[in-house]
Parts: C-alpha cells; sequence; structure tokens
C-alpha cells in the first residue's frame, strides 16, 4: 500500500474512486481530463484499487470567490483530497505529503475547500490545524463549500 506521484492521463478516471467527486463536482470529469500534465498522488489498496488522492497547487493569486476574501500571496492548495478511510492512517499519509511539499516551496499557507458533508475529512485537517476561515460563494446542492486555511511557519 504505497502511494505514488502519477500523471493525471495516467489516472483511470473510470475508477469507481471517482463517483461521489463526480457527483460533488458538475464538470469533474472535464477538470480532470484537463490536467493530464499534471501529478498527483494516488494510493492503492491491496487489491490495486484506489484508495487515496491528492493534488496539489501552487498558486500566487487572490482569493476573491469566497466570504471573506483574501489577498494575493504564494500559498498550497489541495486541489483534490479524498481518501477511502479504513483505519490505516492513509489521510495522516497524505497530510505529511502535503506539508513536506509546502516546505519543499517554502510556502507559508495551505488552504482547502469542503462541503460541511465531508465530516471526517473535516475533523482530519482540523487536527493539524486548518481553521475554517471563509465560505465559497457559490452555492451548489451541496451547499456552500467551507474553505478551511493552515499557516505554517518553517525555521531556516
Amino acid at each position: 500500500m504505497s502511494i505514488e506521484e502519477k500523471f493525471f492521463s495516467d489516472i483511470d478516471l473510470k475508477d469507481p474512486f471517482f463517483n461521489s467527486l463526480r457527483a460533488d463536482y458538475e464538470g469533474f470529469d472535464v477538470w480532470f481530463l484537463s490536467k493530464g500534465k499534471n501529478k498527483a498522488f494516488v494510493s492503492r489498496n491491496e487489491l490495486g484499487e484506489i484508495d487515496g488522492f491528492l493534488y496539489l497547487k501552487i498558486e500566487d493569486e487572490e482569493l476573491s470567490d469566497m466570504t471573506p476574501t483574501f489577498p494575493k500571496m504564494k500559498r498550497v492548495k489541495l486541489g483534490t483530497f479524498k481518501i477511502d478511510a479504513h483505519g490505516t492512517k492513509l489521510g495522516e499519509r497524505f497530510i505529511r505529503i502535503m506539508f513536506q511539499f509546502a516546505m519543499r516551496n517554502k510556502l507559508k499557507e495551505v488552504y482547502v475547500t469542503i462541503f460541511d458533508k465531508h465530516s471526517g475529512l473535516i475533523r482530519l485537517l482540523t487536527k493539524y490545524g486548518f481553521v475554517l476561515k471563509a465560505r465559497k460563494n457559490l452555492s451548489t446542492i451541496n451547499g456552500q463549500e467551507g474553505v478551511y486555511f493552515k499557516n505554517l511557519v518553517w525555521k531556516e
């Protein structure tokens, strides 16, 4: 059960793992296919099925599609983060990858948008210091996504 970094184009979009993301996000397949040359972290279970996915993106822009807004700065966005939790600490392993990514890139802020119904993921992220600071302006059938931030301090 290892986590590998893979190009989106090498990941099977038809895998049932992505069904819930398709249900939550209109246009998910189109978005996924547009990321073909980007990389994501993928975990597979003993049967070879995807059980974890993490896409990290460096942004350097104002966050104006939420309330409140946040000024332009370089930060990491957890673009897509989903695990099939099964008591293996997989979520913690992905969190560690995220912290390592931020540290390598000397970034001091990480954020993620999450629908409230994903309480397990919210619990995991708040355990590691993420704080709800905003709501996306767009409302969907799932409600408005919460925007969780984590500030980071690196020693030189």
